[in-house]
């Protein structure tokens, strides 16, 4: 630790980090929702959404996004708007075109379409105040279409398109594909609460979340596909598109935008033949990025848990390493030391998030994070073949299901459940 504090990118970003969560330094929201209309009196709104919708517990149950509000609507006429705010949709609404969700039609009978991020809509909506946070509640809404120049338009369609043919590639894969799907798209509409809520509880919530370890695993395969097709350059070149589309078809969380930074620096970095910069260097100065680019993201649960654990696992790692008994398996000596750095530097968190500890995700990571990573490989291979020969999905399906009972009952087991 005393060695790390002569390393200055590190000694900033403590320093920044400090400034930040002990609330010396306000973090300010660049896109308020600013407009003339008294806020209470908003009946209808008209923007666009720009992120992907959350599923939450909130009204009942509902999906959350962010949305761009360029008009409001009052019973005493229009007003032009600014900024965003926090708008939830119905279930019944954002789930109209998901498979297995029977709904026979959208409540006015109006044209709907696909809540996804670039999507254009004019809301009828209750405005609900929290604080000095503003959030609306959509009872109705139509469709408007898509956001942007004619190019934008298209690539967000597109998208859209993409993650619903997923949705419904995923769903005849039934409880394995609901588990792939939240691994691979951030979307936990068909994966089992038990098996969620047991993630959570056995310490391993980080698995289910979308993070660097996804994308790595994605862009490995990119890369090593890349250069014994065409060597180190183009390969790596390979490598950091197939990152890019990850991030964009995923969705632009925290954790992954982190991820996406570090990618992209060491492109560069070899790209120009530079030294690789040591680890820690190497994530102090994507904090300092991300809090440069993104400061709304500095205090979700997301960005927290993931730089407190990379953070743990470089700092403490190798300490925990000579602390557990030498006839322990190198290999699995190093899984535990890592599992308890990132235990030890997240407790803080874990603690003001879940009001508790979850100490068993040491010994938890140790069984069901390999079985998660033989999970998403035979996944994104099984997702290919079944695209190139359809009639495979059966078979394919039947493996994956076993996987996921064995990686659902290790989880349930962990959990004390």
């Amino acid at each position: 630790m005393v060695k790390n504090l002569k390393n200055p990118v590190f000694v900033s970003s403590l320093i920044l980090a400090i400034l930040f969560y002990s609330g010396i330094a306000k973090i300010k929201n660049r896109s308020p929702f600013v407009c003339f209309a008294k806020k209470s009196e908003i009946v209808r709104i008209e923007g666009f959404v720009t992120s992907n919708p959350g599923k939450t517990s909130f009204f009942g149950s509902s999906y959350k996004t962010s949305f761009c509000i360029r008009k409001a609507f009052t019973s005493c006429g229009v007003y032009e708007a600014r900024g965003e705010a926090s708008v939830y949709f119905p279930c019944e609404l954002v789930e109209s075109y998901y498979p297995g969700k029977l709904y026979s039609k959208v409540s006015s009978g109006g044209k709907w379409g696909l809540v996804e991020n670039g999507s254009e809509f004019s809301l009828e909506v209750k405005c609900v105040q929290k604080g000095k946070e503003i959030m609306f509640l959509v009872e109705n809404g139509k469709f408007l279409g898509w956001h942007g120049n004619c190019f934008q338009k298209r690539v967000a369609r597109f998208r859209a398109l993409c993650r619903l043919q997923f949705k419904r590639l995923m769903y005849a894969w039934g409880k394995a594909g609901g588990l792939l799907l939240a691994l691979l798209s951030g979307s936990r509409e068909y994966t089992e609460k038990s098996v969620s809520d047991a993630f959570r509880d056995s310490g391993l919530s980080h698995i289910l979340a979308l993070s660097g370890m996804h994308l790595g695993l994605f862009g490995g395969i990119a890369r090593f596909l890349g250069r014994k097709a065409s060597g180190r350059n183009l390969g790596d070149a390979i490598q950091l598109g197939a990152v890019a589309f990850f991030v964009w078809f995923a969705g632009l969380s925290p954790s992954l935008f982190r991820a996406f930074l570090a990618a992209l620096i060491l492109y560069l970095n070899s790209f120009f033949r530079m030294n690789r910069p040591e680890g820690l260097s190497l994530l102090s100065f994507c904090f300092i990025i991300h809090c440069v680019i993104f400061p709304s993201h500095i205090l979700e649960p997301a960005f927290m848990l993931s730089y407190a654990s990379l953070a743990g696992i470089m700092i403490f790692g190798k300490t925990f390493r000579k602390w557990y008994p030498i006839f322990i398996p190198y290999k699995i000596r190093i899984s535990l030391s890592d599992s308890s750095a990132a235990q030890l530097s997240t407790a803080p968190v874990a603690i003001r998030l879940f009001g508790r500890l979850m100490p068993q995700g040491i010994v938890a990571s140790l069984f069901v994070s390999p079985l998660v990573f033989l999970f998403l490989y035979l996944g994104l291979f099984g997702v290919i073949i079944c695209l190139l020969v359809p009639f495979l999905s059966v078979p394919i399906s039947a493996i994956m299901s076993g996987l996921y009972f064995l990686i659902s009952k290790l989880v349930l087991f962990f959990s004390f459940k």
